[in-house]
């Protein structure tokens, strides 16, 4: 069985920035303790099993929004997520005396400051994103006005009486989605100024799925069920290349059922994925000598 290792593959600047503070943190003496990191650092559960059990305590109980969760903390030290929160949140940290760590991806940051420097022109915000993701939710957060859409069916219903339009979305939407939605906005707001912020690490991994994916039988996207940008990966695989995928989390979830008569096989993984757990299914198909 031939194996193709798409690349690029592992670890985005954006997480391994994220991920090294919240570890500078717990090492550093002069950083109050306890560290608490405001929802899933990133998403993958391996990454954030590996820095509970080094000491982050992780708020990300669906019970309790992130307002809840600052207002039960009396002291620490609170680390906002790759994919940043909405500035209320920001300012009730700094109410409640807590120290703060921002994390946020920087590529997420151009976004904000794009949409407040459009904000403070007038400009009515349209946001491309996924609802409830944490980096729309963050994005919305930043003024009531901002509209949310997530398909073309969204924009026919939009009625918008304010001329000046701006237009951008989460950086980790697929690029292969968003554009029968730049497309309907296009075409209903003629004088709309769009601005595409998927970040280039989301860009190349899904150009790699559809350059690499030639004559495969099965394409393996490892990383996490809550990742958005590796669901988007499988969702390339599957309906641009046309390639039968699955998506795991680990080595562990492979079904060997799933490798008979198959003759060429293909991994990539999500951005939030450790570049060891991708290794480790690259490894077991090398070596695989079916039954």
């Amino acid at each position: 069985m031939r194996v193709i290792p798409i690349v690029p593959r592992g670890f985005c600047p954006g997480v391994v920035h994220a991920i090294r503070l919240v570890e500078q943190a717990l090492k550093d003496p002069h950083t109050e303790k306890p560290i608490y990191v405001l929802g899933m650092i990133v998403h993958n559960r391996h990454v954030v099993d590996k820095l509970n059990a080094e000491g982050a305590i992780f708020l990300d109980d669906a019970l309790k929004t992130k307002a809840e969760w600052i207002d039960s903390i009396s002291s620490g030290t609170i680390i906002i997520t790759a994919h940043g929160v909405a500035p209320h949140l920001v300012q009730r940290i700094h109410e409640k005396g807590l120290s703060l760590i921002d994390g946020t991806c920087r590529d997420v940051t151009r976004t904000h400051e794009l949409i407040r420097n459009h904000l403070q022109l007038g400009f009515q915000i349209i946001y491309i994103g996924k609802r409830l993701h944490p980096e729309s939710s963050a994005v919305c957060g930043i003024d009531p006005g901002i509209i949310l859409v997530e398909s073309e069916e969204d924009i026919s219903n939009l009625m918008i009486p304010n001329p000046n339009i701006f237009v951008t979305n989460q950086t980790t939407f697929s690029q292969y989605d968003i554009q029968p939605i730049l497309d309907a906005i296009g075409k209903q707001f003629t004088e709309a100024i769009i601005q595409n912020e998927i970040c280039d690490s989301t860009r190349v991994r899904q150009q790699a799925i559809t350059q690499f994916n030639h004559d495969v039988d099965l394409c393996y996207i490892v990383g996490d069920p809550k990742s958005n940008n590796t669901r988007n990966l499988a969702k390339v695989s599957a309906e641009v290349t046309q390639t039968n995928t699955i998506q795991i989390q680990s080595v562990a979830d492979i079904d060997t059922r799933d490798l008979i008569g198959v003759e060429t096989v293909s991994v990539s993984s999500g951005a939030s994925t450790p570049p060891e757990l991708t290794k480790a299914v690259i490894d077991f198909l090398t070596h695989y000598q079916g039954k």
